[in-house]
């Protein structure tokens, strides 16, 4: 995103709002997450630069197949044992922890570490008991059947 831009768009907007909705807008604590949550403002090389970690970590892939769902998440790096996986109808908890792996001064940072939590909301609900999970090279493999996958008649009075 082109911040002169923005800055631009927010001149010619003040000239038909009031200065009072800009103050409330700005003012609001979600603004102010947005913007860290959605923009990098360290500098290249920083120590204290965390990496863009928004909501969407890790990124995850749905596909649909005829016979199943099945959900594929990036978590490189990850051990099998850090990560926890718990569902409930149609939303699935991926949650995990990643200690640093390195000791020593750190100079940049752009590598994920830490704590880490996503909601997903699937296309249908899963039954606890018929979700697989499979750990392999950093990927996050869950897959369980579909519950709904032939269209029935329904007969109109």
């Amino acid at each position: 995103m082109d911040m002169n831009k923005m800055l631009q768009w927010m001149d010619l907007a003040k000239k038909y709002q009031s200065n009072d909705f800009w103050n409330g807008i700005f003012e609001q604590p979600s603004f102010d997450e947005f913007m860290k949550s959605n923009f990098d403002f360290g500098q290249p090389g920083e120590a204290n630069s965390e990496p863009v970690r928004g909501k969407n970590f890790p990124p995850t892939d749905i596909y649909m197949t005829d016979e199943e769902v099945i959900l594929v998440a990036d978590l490189p790096g990850y051990l099998k044992e850090d990560i926890q996986l718990s569902v409930s109808g149609i939303k699935i908890l991926i949650k995990g922890s990643k200690k640093e792996i390195m000791n020593g001064e750190l100079v940049q940072k752009e590598r994920n570490s830490g704590d880490f939590q996503r909601i997903i909301q699937l296309p249908e609900p899963a039954l606890p008991n018929q979700v697989r999970a499979k750990f392999s090279n950093g990927l996050l493999i869950v897959s369980y059947k579909r519950q709904y996958t032939n269209e029935e008649q329904v007969p109109i009075e």
